[in-house]
């Protein structure tokens, strides 16, 4: 008989994360879950090299093999993209989306978002993120338009894990810059993603990441949380 839900005390999100990230084809994982260790969702960035189905399948499989985790597969949603993640013999720098945490740190938390309408047609996106019990803030503004509007979110929200990145660099460390390479707005299975890239630069080394969020309440807070993703391991493995 299957219990209702797992006891997380048995495994991790970076675990069953970094397990989900070994499967062919799935180049970005994200698991959801609820207080007392059930999994509510589970969402993943594949290539078009397995069909959506059969990820699914590979999931639930990994998942109850390795961690003895049970997962109904209506919580796996599965997003394509027709990009490759070059490897890593490739002139172009290596893809690292989830590198492992810091053992104890905390994760960025998204806290606020504010819009302010500026003259001849312009918006400004305020994005407020928290880190170790402080606030730190990102601001980017762009013109009134769909594309612009939504890069200038990432950008805020990029500001925003910057200035947090930079002040726990401040004793010591190379410097880093974190550069929006794109957002994206996708459809699949009747629901909407955003994607977003980034490029994290250190020195002459160039690590490319990347996230995905499902839209639900709006576009705006899905590029904060897929810019969350796509940054908050690799920041805090810095510091």
């Amino acid at each position: 008989m299957t219990a209702p839900y797992q006891d997380q005390a048995n495994w991790t999100i970076q675990e069953a994360e970094r397990l989900l990230l070994s499967l062919k084809s799935v180049v970005s994982a994200r698991v959801v879950t609820r207080p007392g260790g059930e999994v509510e969702e589970i969402h993943l960035l594949t290539t078009d090299d397995v069909r959506p189905k059969q990820t699914v399948r590979n999931v639930e499989s990994a998942l109850l093999a390795h961690l003895d985790l049970e997962v109904d597969h209506r919580k796996i949603s599965v997003a394509q993209t027709k990009e490759r993640p070059p490897a890593a013999t490739d002139v172009e720098p290596a893809v690292m989306l989830m590198p492992p945490p810091a053992a104890g740190e905390t994760r960025l938390l998204f806290h606020g978002h504010q819009v302010e309408t500026e003259r001849s047609h312009r918006v400004r996106h305020r994005v407020e993120l928290e880190w170790r019990d402080e606030r730190y803030t990102g601001e980017a503004t762009a013109a009134d338009v769909p594309r612009a509007k939504l890069e200038a979110v990432a950008g805020a929200t990029l500001d925003a894990v910057s200035a947090a990145l930079e002040k726990k660099l401040e004793e010591g460390g190379r410097p880093v810059t974190l550069a929006l390479d794109g957002v994206k707005v996708v459809d699949a299975f009747d629901r909407r993603f955003v994607l977003v890239a980034v490029h994290a630069i250190t020195g002459r080394d160039v690590t490319s990441l990347a996230g995905a969020a499902v839209v639900e309440e709006s576009t705006d807070r899905a590029a904060i949380l897929a810019t969350l993703q796509a940054t908050d391991r690799w920041v805090r493995g810095k510091v």
